[in-house]
């Protein structure tokens, strides 16, 4: 990247001008458009038009290269199931807008955090030792999930924390702002991933109806080759979580990404998230489906949200950095308690979220203990018990662990 003071006829006023607007590259400044820079009070007209034209000149954007030349310096980090990875090319891509829409519950906030954590691996485990801004506008950002998820990957939680810098967002003019912002964190923190979570959801509430159709469009495509401009000029990762509509055709209706074709033309990647069955809670396995893509082919896997992040399967081992601390103080407290109980005596409703129905239920399967409880297939017992999904009957299980 060139500092601004390399460009041609540039003086001192105006690169600080220029900076306090959030252009604080040479790059930042060629990839602009003459309107946005001469709106820059102290800027006019024609010395915008001139110092993005010298900048541009000086870079060499200019001047055409053959095919061949091109320097696409792409990098991948991992998404946590080696299935996405595969169908995304190697994993999440760098210098790209990357769209994930998908209904409630379909697993794309999981993805966000998991994200937000794996781009802090070493590259050789398929990280890229950076940074995450995490622009969050439905205020979903969870500390203690990206704990779980730092777990997993034998990372210290609060070394994870400590490099994502999180901005909750309560409009859209404020989500723009940050827009800008995050160009700066990317020059001065290390930040290569950059996190809007989700990218409509306060535009889809504030513009409404179609007299404001146009004005939330024009809003929306000047974020989106804001992000795009940044993403190119640090080689950054931009995840662009996104709600859906229903839309009927005859008899029949689909789930669509709202956006409309500003949004599907400017992200370069569209993703599909689909739930399984009616319900998002039947099932933790989720179903991922490339939508777009300029080298992928429209392919499909399955996945699935964890308490830890995305995975290939349902359970993810947890390593813990601070495994010797831990198994200190366990012993301590197993030493201390003279009231610790053989878990097989323990009873059903001692597990929190176990009540004298669901107990007398269980216990009908054959599950009349703590341990019964914990060796059980949380699928099979949902299954024969109704009102109970596979996920509660995990929560119950961690419950009891508590007790064991």
């Amino acid at each position: 990247m060139s500092d601004l003071s390399q460009i041609k006829g540039i003086n001192a006023r105006q690169i600080k001008l220029l900076q306090e607007n959030g252009i604080s590259t040479a790059e930042a400044l060629a990839m602009s458009n003459g309107e946005s820079v001469s709106s820059i009070d102290g800027l006019g007209e024609k010395t915008a038009k001139k110092l993005i034209w010298n900048a541009r000149n000086a870079l060499g954007m200019t001047d055409f290269v053959t095919a061949s030349d091109i320097d696409e310096n792409v990098e991948f980090m991992t998404t946590g199931s080696s299935e996405l990875n595969r169908i995304l090319g190697g994993g999440f891509q760098t210098g790209k807008l990357t769209e994930v829409y998908g209904p409630f519950k379909s697993g794309k906030t999981n993805l966000a955090h998991t994200l937000s954590v794996t781009v802090q691996l070493p590259k050789k485990r398929g990280g890229l030792e950076s940074a995450v801004v995490y622009i969050d506008t439905e205020n979903t950002f969870s500390k203690e999930k990206i704990k779980r998820i730092a777990k997993r990957f034998g990372l210290n939680p609060s070394e994870v924390l400590s490099k994502i810098y999180h901005a909750r967002i309560y409009s859209s003019d404020h989500q723009a702002q940050m827009i800008m912002k995050a160009e700066t964190m990317c020059k001065t923190r290390n930040v290569r991933l950059i996190v809007v979570d989700s990218l409509m959801s306060l535009m889809r509430a504030e513009y409404v109806g179609i007299g404001v159709l146009a004005k939330r469009q024009s809003v929306l495509n000047n974020m989106l080759h804001a992000l795009s401009r940044i993403a190119e000029t640090y080689n950054c990762a931009v995840l662009l979580t996104n709600q859906v509509t229903v839309k009927m055709m005859g008899m029949f209706s689909s789930e669509d990404a709202i956006g409309g074709n500003i949004l599907a033309h400017a992200a370069h990647f569209r993703v599909m998230f689909k739930t399984k069955g009616f319900s998002s809670n039947n099932s933790l396995k989720r179903r991922a489906i490339i939508v777009d893509a300029p080298d992928l082919p429209p392919e499909e896997c399955e996945f699935f949200i964890t308490s830890a992040g995305i995975a290939d399967t349902d359970k993810v081992e947890m390593p813990s950095v601070d495994a010797p601390v831990l198994d200190f103080e366990v012993e301590t407290l197993y030493e201390e308690s003279s009231k610790q109980e053989d878990s097989s005596r323990v009873s059903l409703t001692n597990v929190k979220g176990i009540g004298k129905g669901t107990a007398n239920n269980l216990s009908s399967l054959g599950i009349k203990s703590v341990d019964d409880l914990l060796t059980a297939d949380p699928e099979d017992i949902a299954s024969q018990i109704s009102g109970l999904s596979p996920k509660k009957v995990l929560e119950m299980q961690e419950s009891a662990k508590t007790l064991v």
